[in-house]
């Protein structure tokens, strides 16, 4: 029997596996997998992970059953493995816009269920998590499924209802960083400067704001008035993102976000 098992092991699903290993809280040999892309079975392999024929025989061959695909095809994951799924295993879910009591009918009978919500930070130990569970999980088990995500990073259980705001400050906003530091490097280039030391100062900015903040423990609003000396270079920057909207567009990308997690919700309704 193995200690965790993968339905899918695509982007999500493999920065999932290549945190837990990287922390050492599994070994290669405690984990098995499915997923329908030779490419990945081939890097899963690689990584001294046993890949299994289907789903049923993850399903069957481990303890906790992490459900790593598509939102559109959890219905038919379910209902694959509904006779594998025994009341000794845990479902943990990782597909956005699929309600446990969505999961739960699809499986077609009572289960041991948690939703994550995770990011893929969470690959080199840096992720952020949010998840929420069902009853009639034991406290034991539970415990052993925060301890593995808080070995990547952050942890935070919620309940479900608030999994959708944390898939749009966290699971998609990397997306957000990566587009404004695409812009920071396009304007670079516009100004003279060539594309790969644009890339390579945009992205160490990055990194070095993170760590900034990360260590000085000061507010966002402190670092800013740290930069921002008034009528000075960075000052009149953040005057044209400030005019531009640039708050405000944020916080309606975050609320489109929320909306179609929550549209999702209503699709993947049996």
């Amino acid at each position: 029997m193995y200690t965790l098992g993968f339905i899918g092991a695509g982007h999500l699903g493999s920065a999932l596996i290549e945190g837990f290993l990287a922390k050492e809280v599994l070994s290669p040999a405690s984990i098995c997998a499915y997923d329908p892309s030779e490419e990945v079975r081939a890097s899963l392999t690689a990584k001294g992970i046993t890949v299994l024929e289907n789903e049923v025989a993850v399903a069957s061959s481990s303890k906790f059953i992490i459900v790593a695909v598509r939102p559109s095809d959890v219905r038919g994951v379910m209902e694959t493995i509904r006779d594998a799924v025994t009341f000794n295993n845990v479902i943990i879910s990782v597909a956005a816009g699929v309600t446990i009591s969505a999961i739960k009918k699809f499986l077609g009978k009572e289960c041991k269920l948690v939703r994550a919500i995770p990011n893929v930070a969470c690959s080199f130990g840096n992720g952020v998590t949010a998840v929420s569970y069902a009853m009639p999980i034991t406290y034991q088990e539970l415990q052993l499924v925060k301890g593995l995500f808080e070995s990547i990073g952050i942890l935070r259980v919620v309940e479900e209802k608030q999994l959708n705001d944390y898939i749009a400050a966290a699971g998609s906003s990397a997306a957000y960083i990566y587009y404004m530091v695409k812009a920071i490097e396009e304007g670079a280039v516009a100004q003279g400067i060539d594309a790969e030391t644009a890339q390579i100062v945009a992205t160490r900015v990055l990194i070095g704001a993170a760590k900034m903040m990360e260590t000085s423990k000061k507010s966002a609003d402190e670092l800013l008035a740290s930069i921002a000396t008034p009528k000075g270079t960075t000052a009149e920057a953040l005057n044209v993102m400030e005019k531009s909207g640039f708050s405000q567009i944020m916080a309606d990308a975050m609320l489109a976000c929320t909306k179609r997690a929550k549209d999702m919700d209503i699709i993947n309704l049996p």
